[in-house]
């Protein structure tokens, strides 16, 4: 019986000590800490986020390809390699780009030169208007507001009322994101059928303090951990709502 349990008891700690993990951090390529940022081991199908100060812990082998994944930013994927286990690696996100539409030219030109200059560019300044008008609505980085030596800054203070300020995002809006970051996936194997998912994440949403992603337009890894935190509890609700 000795034998036995030692046997187990070796096997196990073999086990548990055979599995190794990467650890990281995620910048952005101003050097600003990302949190929320999901992080997936292709070949095991294992997930994780990046904390608040960007930092993140996966398991993985030699050679697995680790894809990090973040809204507004470009995907990338991390081949792992020896050296990786024995220091923490650095992953920079790259923003993407909004990238303009090609103007069409659906009237019929006159063919004179000056009236049908005039009104191609009539048409490409309403749809740069508004890749423009889409494009300032994101967070802007914290580096490029921060004034230069020399330059005037306001004094802290209450100030004066300008009006309420509209929230950069709606429910839609943050109910795509979270569907973004966690996956499809993870919503089917809560037992959840892909016309379900939509339904069940505004369940979840309903009961989340998400006031600060709606103002700014964007959720952080605290967000997430509450989002499925709740979705562990809801799940058997939204069943009985069905």
């Amino acid at each position: 019986m000795k034998k036995t349990l030692l046997l187990f008891l070796f096997i196990f700690a073999h086990s548990f000590y055979a599995q190794e993990y990467i650890f990281g951090k995620i910048t952005s390529e101003q050097n600003i800490e990302l949190s929320g940022v999901l992080i997936l081991n292709t070949r095991i199908d294992e997930k994780a986020y990046s904390d608040s100060d960007g930092n993140f812990m996966i398991s993985a082998k030699n050679n697995d390809a680790l894809r990090f994944v973040k809204q507004k930013f470009d995907r990338i994927t991390y081949s792992v390699k020896s050296e990786d286990f024995k220091n923490s690696i650095k992953i920079t996100l790259i923003k993407s780009v909004v990238e303009i539409e090609e103007v069409e030219i659906k009237t019929k030109l006159t063919g004179n030169l000056k009236e049908d200059a005039s009104r191609v560019e009539s048409v490409r300044k309403v749809k740069l208007n508004k890749e423009i008008a889409k494009y300032i609505t994101q967070k802007s980085d914290p580096l490029i507001l921060k004034p230069k030596a020399g330059e005037f800054v306001q004094p802290k203070g209450e100030g004066f009322s300008v009006g309420k300020v509209s929230n950069q995002a709606d429910q839609i809006d943050l109910a795509e994101d979270f569907l973004e970051i966690l996956g499809e996936d993870y919503f089917t194997d809560l037992g959840l059928k892909k016309s379900e998912i939509s339904g069940f994440i505004f369940h979840v949403m309903s009961s989340l303090d998400l006031k600060n992603a709606y103002k700014y337009g964007y959720l952080k890894g605290s967000d997430i951990a509450q989002f499925r935190k709740q979705a562990e509890i809801k799940i058997n609700d939204f069943r009985k709502l069905k």
